[in-house]
């Protein structure tokens, strides 16, 4: 009994400290307004592959989303401690991650990254 005690134990460590990891990596929403207000995003959409761009505005309201050569405004704004953009209508809300490597993830409620964004520049630069 002790030995199966033991061996549950150490089987659900790995999952406790990713748990925790990815706990401690989501970010609040002071250091979500000071990563992307005033910032161009350079962004991947895991799931469907394509690239593009974003600007969100110091007003902490204004975004422009570039892809394939079209731009279009949109809005932004903060629930909480989820990041939210108004898309086809509906506010795509998301906690963001701090990968620790200068990429951040848009995470979906199950905890998947379903966007990245690979680089911030200051500045507006669509």
């Amino acid at each position: 009994m002790k030995k199966l005690l033991s061996f549950v134990l150490i089987s659900c460590l790995p999952l406790i400290a990713s748990t925790s990891f990815a706990a401690d990596t989501l970010m609040n929403a002071d250091q979500i307004k000071k990563l992307v207000a005033g910032k161009t995003i350079t962004a991947k959409h895991n799931l469907k592959g394509f690239k593009f761009t974003v600007y969100f505005d110091k007003d902490n309201k204004t975004a422009l989303r570039k892809q394939k050569g079209n731009t279009i405004k949109t809005s932004y704004s903060m629930k909480g401690n989820m990041h939210c953009l108004l898309w086809k209508g509906q506010d795509r809300c998301a906690n963001i991650r701090d990968n620790k490597d200068g990429t951040y993830s848009r995470m979906s409620p199950k905890g998947k990254a379903i966007i990245t964004w690979s680089k911030i520049t200051d500045g507006k630069s669509l």
